[in-house]
């Protein structure tokens, strides 16, 4: 484990299980602490609390399987109860350190399989600063043929009984039964704010995200987490269980299956790198408090 403790936040890293965040707590002004992602089990990756990412695609790809230039590619299916490659290889990878102080950590993860086309170098830097938490992300193509790149962060924040989530402007694409986009579907989603304890079950694709940041507050805490994102990361998936007390905002660079469902590409398309071509996005987290009441949501 390596930990970044610095302003207010304590962050613990897994580099052997996929550069995991095992968890991210903040300090209240009184001295105690916030756990404002479900913290991860030990030496696991992060499928349950904590934040992993997902590379060289995120979320769902139908069959494993999609076409370039005439040629088709596959990968591994790990869902194949529903004929799924889901959220890519580097989450399930020992990714290597490459430089770390108090505040900052530099991990990478090279990826080369002769069983697969994707060939890639993915470095994600993770620093804390006054202003909150930034995780970024380089990829850089290292095949010799041009394919197409997409990533994301996938953190599971912790939901107590009273956890709001306010998005800004956005449409949501539809799904099928297999968790797979259709056409957008426009309406209030979550840009008035909804207590996600008390929402049913939701898998939602968010498009034309605008601005991109989103918000979660903790009431009964006084604590809210600012969430924002920047560069190839353009839109957000976000995943409410009804079972579980967790949350799901993700910050991604395209939408599921795209690599398939060209149709959809003008909501979110991968990035078709070349050979030594790269692509970059960040998430940035800030917290602080909040005076903010149940009572004057709900008004």
């Amino acid at each position: 484990m390596r930990r970044l403790a610095a302003h207010g936040y304590d962050l613990l890293v897994d580099p052997v299980h996929g550069a995991s965040l095992a968890a991210l707590r903040w300090q209240r002004a009184d001295g105690s602490w916030f756990d404002l992602l479900e913290p991860c089990p030990p030496a696991e990756i992060a499928r349950s609390g904590g934040s992993f990412v997902m590379a060289p695609f995120a979320n769902r790809l139908d069959g494993g399987r999609f076409e370039v230039a005439g040629a088709i590619v596959t990968v591994p299916l790990n869902r194949p109860d529903l004929n799924l490659a889901i959220h890519g290889f580097s989450r399930d990878r020992q990714w290597q350190v490459a430089d770390a102080t108090e505040t900052t950590l530099t991990l990478f993860d090279d990826f080369a399989d002769p069983a697969v086309a994707f060939a890639y170098r993915l470095t994600q830097r993770i620093t804390i600063g006054p202003e909150g938490v930034e995780l970024t992300l380089d990829l850089a193509n290292t095949a010799r043929r041009p394919l197409p790149y997409g990533f994301g962060f996938h953190p599971w924040f912790r939901k107590d009984d009273a956890t709001w989530l306010t998005i800004g402007k956005s449409g949501v694409l539809g799904r099928d039964a297999r968790g797979l986009p259709t056409e957008p579907i426009y309406g209030p989603a979550l840009a008035a704010g909804r207590d996600t304890s008390s929402m049913p079950w939701f898998d939602g694709h968010l498009i034309d995200w605008a601005p991109r940041q989103a918000l979660i507050e903790w009431p009964r805490a006084g604590i809210r987490l600012r969430l924002g994102a920047s560069g190839a990361l353009t839109n957000l998936h976000v995943y409410v269980p009804d079972d579980r007390p967790v949350l799901c905002v993700e910050p991604v660079s395209h939408v599921p299956d795209v690599h398939n469902r060209r149709h959809l590409a003008h909501y979110g398309d991968l990035a078709w790198l070349a050979p030594g071509e790269t692509m970059r996005g960040a998430m940035q987290l800030c917290a602080g408090a909040s005076d903010l009441r149940i009572a004057s949501k709900k008004g």
